[in-house]
């Protein structure tokens, strides 16, 4: 292992969860105090059961996380997960090897707490809702959920949490979307360096919503159709599949359950904004795609838990515990709407009322209880039904209008589709 002279630039800095939230003068001094590392193939970055309290991040290459029992497991430095921290639970639950010529950061964690303890608006205290440990039960599924829930917990309050950070590219498009001298040009040059976002755009201001006398051929058409909001919630959402992704085969099947769902939500909210009116159509789309965001971070952490990853009752247990709250946190994090993190936070509380106007949270309600999540419960006991001008009888087997409106449905999955 050898120190380079290179420092890492605070825009490579900034990509990386944990670092992505520091104030800028703080991030351009870590820079500075910053040095990128390199080892050869079969070089140990980390060994089994260190207590080592620094953060290390794989910038070029393969590692190779080796844990107790042999299970091994290999992130490349293009995998979403090389964002986080490599085995950041001490002591550490892997032995890390290069797998291939590595560059890699080796980061003391007080650098970065420090850092953002230094903001102003920083909270005092952040805690999740109060928890109560169970006791284990006989297949130790409660024990399992516990340790993985109760480790969420701590890293809450000794603001270690680590949460998905905003993909990089929705990031630059609200930036200069936000700049008093951004014109179309510009934001589609932007978006013009990710081809998958591009064609998903120009299809977007194609639709029939948005439909000219011809097809428009170029971003920067696209983007002038659309206009700068719609743009950037669109680059945004179509952004978050990057997110919906891990290296471990244990938890894909999972996170691919979360994507389909996500989705399929995220449309039914979408065509639901369209036919009842009163709504942005594409904040719709987003609102129901982040829904349950807040899963991805108890995936996240699952990888870290063995015990939890092997067992499909224990991760769900963990899921249903954290994910509305860590939902609500992951959202602010983005600084998205409070009507977007409100959506999140009140996805399933079917008995919502109080409220004199229909919102974005009640598209996903409504969009859920079409798709049979509230189980029985009868649709006249939903408050959201009735706010965005439905009757207990336009419910039958789900939401008629929803129902009728199949090949929409269709097509706005198909416009997430990657």
């Amino acid at each position: 292992m050898t120190e380079t002279a290179d420092h890492p630039s605070p825009a490579v800095l900034r990509r990386m969860s944990q670092l992505g939230d520091m104030p800028p003068e703080e991030l351009d001094a870590l820079s500075r105090r910053l040095f990128v590392r390199e080892a050869s193939k079969g070089t140990e970055l980390l060994s089994l059961g260190s207590t080592d309290d620094s953060l290390l991040y794989l910038l070029e290459g393969k590692c190779r996380l080796v844990a107790a029992d042999g299970g091994e497991r290999t992130i490349s430095h293009r995998d979403p997960s090389a964002l986080t921290p490599l085995a950041r639970l001490r002591p550490s639950r892997y032995k890390i090897e290069a797998a291939s010529v590595v560059r890699y950061l080796l980061i003391d964690s007080a650098m970065v707490h420090d850092g953002l303890n230094s903001r102003a608006d920083a909270p005092s205290s952040i805690t999740l809702e109060t928890y109560t440990v169970e006791e284990e039960d006989d297949s130790g599924h409660m024990a399992a959920e516990n340790r993985l829930t109760l480790q969420i917990y701590e890293d809450l309050n000794t603001s270690r949490l680590l949460l998905p950070s905003l993909p990089h590219v929705a990031v630059r498009i609200g930036e200069t979307v936000n700049d008093d001298n951004a014109n179309a040009r510009k934001v589609a040059s932007l978006i013009e360096t990710d081809p998958a976002i591009a064609v998903k755009i120009v299809k977007a201001a194609n639709s029939a919503r948005y439909g000219g006398v011809s097809n428009l051929a170029t971003v920067a058409e696209a983007v002038a159709r659309l206009g700068m909001h719609n743009t950037q919630t669109l680059v945004i959402t179509f952004a978050l599949r990057e997110l919906f992704r891990t290296s471990s085969k244990m938890l894909e099947k999972r996170m691919f359950v979360l994507w389909e769902h996500s989705r399929r939500i995220a449309a039914l909210s979408a065509v639901l904004a369209n036919k009842v009116g009163g709504f942005n159509v594409h904040e719709a789309l987003l609102a129901g795609l982040v829904h349950d965001i807040g899963v991805l971070a108890v995936i996240g952490y699952a990888r870290d838990f063995p015990e939890v990853t092997d067992d499909p009752q224990a991760l769900e247990a963990s899921i249903e515990s954290l994910r509305k709250q860590l939902s609500g946190m992951i959202l602010s994090k983005w600084q998205m709407p409070e009507e977007m993190v409100r959506a999140a936070k009140e996805a399933e509380n079917w008995s919502r009322d109080g409220i004199d106007k229909a919102d974005y949270a009640d598209l996903v309600i409504v969009a859920q209880l079409h798709e049979g999540i509230a189980g029985s419960l009868d649709a006249d006991k939903v408050p959201s039904v009735a706010r965005l001008g439905l009757s207990a009888g336009d419910v039958g087997n789900g939401i008629e209008l929803l129902h009728d409106a199949h090949e929409e449905v269709a097509k706005a999955k198909r416009l997430l589709a990657g």
